[in-house]
């Protein structure tokens, strides 16, 4: 008899402590996977692009034949840029300086032998104004741009040369896609508008002593590639 009731505990107790576990198996919820990290723009940048420039030179040198002649120089150029972005829901801010280097020229044959455009460098340091749609940027830019213009003439033996700097503003636009973590790829467009600077030109004393001004606008359209730290 002492048996049958020790049995019978043991029995009870098993299936107290079996039903307590399985209670408590039922209780237990596993923690949910950790989120799926959230990409973001924030953060400096470099890298490198090139893209093709085409010029607008409108010159008044008031001692040639014609005046009002106009120049387009073309060419290609490239170089580095360079920045940073701050990313707030999906709107991006950021700034971005660059510089490029290349052969912009052009040559015409007006009311003397040859006039020649050349430029072989541009910079901007612009802002950065975009809208994030995941690891697709696309933004508006704009702020000053910075360049060098040489304009040569050749009378058929006598030459001169002057080179001027000009400062002026940029605006433009483009779109940004990374494709990995740190990489993305850029198309950008960029207007430039350098205003207007004086050129003066000696033959010796000559019959031609040339002078004027020469207004300069550029239109840019190139592609890049950038590290993101």
């Amino acid at each position: 008899m002492r048996k049958l009731l020790l049995t019978g505990a043991a029995a009870a107790a098993i299936g107290m402590f079996a039903a307590a576990t399985a209670q408590a198996a039922d209780l237990y919820v596993p923690p949910p996977p950790p989120p799926a990290p959230v990409w973001s723009w924030t953060g400096p940048y470099a890298g490198l692009h090139v893209g093709a420039v085409d010029g607008d030179i409108d010159d008044n040198l008031s001692e040639f034949e014609i005046v009002g002649d106009s120049m387009d120089p073309n060419g290609i150029m490239g170089g580095i840029q360079a920045g940073y972005n701050f990313q707030f829901d999906s709107i991006v801010l950021g700034i971005e300086g660059d510089l490029s280097l290349g052969d912009v020229d052009d040559t015409i044959y007006p009311g003397f032998d040859r006039m020649e455009a050349q430029i072989d460098w541009m910079a901007t340091i612009r802002g950065r104004l975009g809208w994030a749609w995941d690891r697709t940027l696309f933004y508006a830019t704009g702020g000053i741009a910075f360049t060098d213009l040489e304009i040569k003439l050749d009378l058929g033996g006598p030459s001169d040369k002057d080179k001027n700097s000009y400062l002026g503003w940029t605006v433009g636009g483009g779109v940004e896609h990374a494709v990995t973590d740190n990489i993305s790829l850029k198309a950008e467009y960029l207007y430039a508008d350098f205003g207007k600077e004086n050129f003066d030109f000696s033959f010796g004393g000559g019959e031609f002593e040339p002078n004027g001004h020469a207004k300069l606008k550029t239109h840019t359209f190139r592609v890049g590639v950038n590290y993101l730290f």
